[in-house]
């Protein structure tokens, strides 16, 4: 009998260090993708294609977290099922469908006004179609995590996102047509998927019922203040590239997107630093506050900490390495990338502020401080970025994380809490 416990808590314990282990594997790849892409595309294209693909997949991240509606941890924590597998299907269907025809306007919108050309468009609607079928993919990878099983689902995803990456990597050095390469990513992402996501049933029900309406609509009411606060941040994240794309050149784009890649791998670090912190961070606040700050005072030094070494190695190897990568010299860049670098410090310790809102059930806050930052690029966005260039764009982005962020502290040391009906575990907590 004791071997047989033995033998299920070590079956455990490896499928725990898989889950991990696969998870940080497709959140790598995920987090290198453009990176990647861009590097074969700056050895064949000019810089004007370059920013096409940053903007590009500035866009599709944000339909991506439109279409996920921010109800990933709702769904793996709803341990009780009080919604079935087949609403939240339902539910991902119609948000992924809204998402992709919302950006489908805008770029319409953009292609007839003449400020992008249709070849511009019809890549950008590529790319968001390659980052909308992880939306989808995802709502799979939920299930599994919540019946414990994220080793499975990870491993489909990383797979899947790898062999698309590879795919499109390779086929840039041998086909001419940049839109051609990415379909063919797309038509990769949706094989893979279709073979292997079959292979979970075996560990969790995907079983798809007719729609209930009543339940997806409640799902959806559920996860809108979570919807709208990721998207809102995720956009106040990357706003210095939507600055560049309505008022400056395709040119920038791509020096905008070269310049903040090191702030995007201190994003990932505290991703990984913190996720695993989230639910004891929610205990932590219904049952000891002092220890709750004692943890919370800890991890912002630790923040400030990853954010201090990542700035000082991109100022010393990050700007060389770079220019090298892609062909650019960058260090002409220097100020703006400082200014970024520190602008990408109050963002990082703002996406953590996130899952303290959350685990303090104030998630109305998340939307107040994203508002926030994007009334500052809203009143300040034209003028600074036609005055003062790329520049203007950089220096907003600090002004527009310091408001969310001093917003953010706010909700936090409110002595009465905002009232909340969905506890830190259901609400879910996804760092962008």
């Amino acid at each position: 009998m004791n071997g047989e416990i033995t033998a299920r808590q070590g079956d455990a314990k490896k499928i725990m260090r898989d889950g991990f282990f696969w998870n940080a594997v497709y959140a790598g790849l995920n987090a290198i993708q453009a990176a990647v892409l861009l590097f074969a595309i700056s050895r064949k294209y000019d810089l004007t294609v370059a920013g096409v693909i940053t903007i590009g997949f500035t866009i599709a991240n944000l339909t991506a977290i439109i279409a996920r509606y921010g109800l990933r941890n709702y769904q793996v924590t709803d341990v009780d099922e009080q919604f079935r597998f087949s609403d939240y299907y339902w539910s991902r269907i119609i948000s992924s469908m809204g998402a992709v025809l919302l950006s489908l306007g805008y770029l319409v919108f953009m292609v007839v006004g003449g400020r992008y050309s249709t070849e511009k468009g019809l890549i950008i609607f590529a790319i968001i179609i390659l980052k909308t079928e992880e939306a989808i993919e995802e709502i799979f990878v939920s299930r599994l995590q919540q019946k414990g099983r994220l080793d499975v689902g990870a491993r489909i995803a990383a797979i899947r996102i790898g062999a698309a990456t590879l795919v499109i990597f390779v086929s840039l050095w041998f086909i001419p047509n940049l839109l051609v390469c990415l379909l063919l990513g797309i038509a990769i992402e949706i094989l893979i998927d279709v073979l292997l996501i079959p292979s979970g049933k075996k560990y969790a029900d995907f079983s798809i019922s007719r729609i209930d309406t009543g339940a997806v609509r409640k799902l959806l009411k559920v996860g809108i203040p979570l919807c709208v606060g990721m998207a809102l941040h995720n956009y106040a994240g990357n706003a210095p590239k939507y600055l560049v794309d309505l008022y400056l050149t395709d040119e920038l784009q791509a020096i905008c997107g070269y310049v903040m890649m090191p702030m995007f791998v201190l994003t990932v670090l505290n991703s990984f630093v913190m996720q695993p912190a989230v639910k004891g961070l929610g205990d932590a606040w219904h049952t000891d506050k002092a220890y709750f700050w004692k943890k919370v005072t800890r991890h912002i030094l630790l923040i400030s900490g990853l954010a201090i070494v990542v700035l000082g190695l991109g100022l010393v190897i990050g700007l060389p390495v770079l220019s090298i990568m892609y062909k650019v010299e960058l260090n002409a860049y220097r100020k703006e990338f400082l200014i970024l670098m520190v602008g990408g410090g109050f963002y990082t310790v703002s996406a953590y502020l996130i899952v303290l809102l959350t685990a303090m059930r104030r998630q109305a806050g998340i939307v107040w401080g994203c508002a926030a930052a994007l009334l500052v690029y809203l009143a300040l966005g034209g003028v600074m970025s036609r005055s003062m260039g790329f520049s203007g764009a950089c220096w907003l982005y600090i002004a527009a994380n310091i408001a969310m962020t001093a917003v953010f502290i706010l909700f936090l040391l409110k002595k009465t809490p905002v009232q909340d009906h969905e506890t830190a575990e259901q609400a879910g907590v996804e760092v962008c």
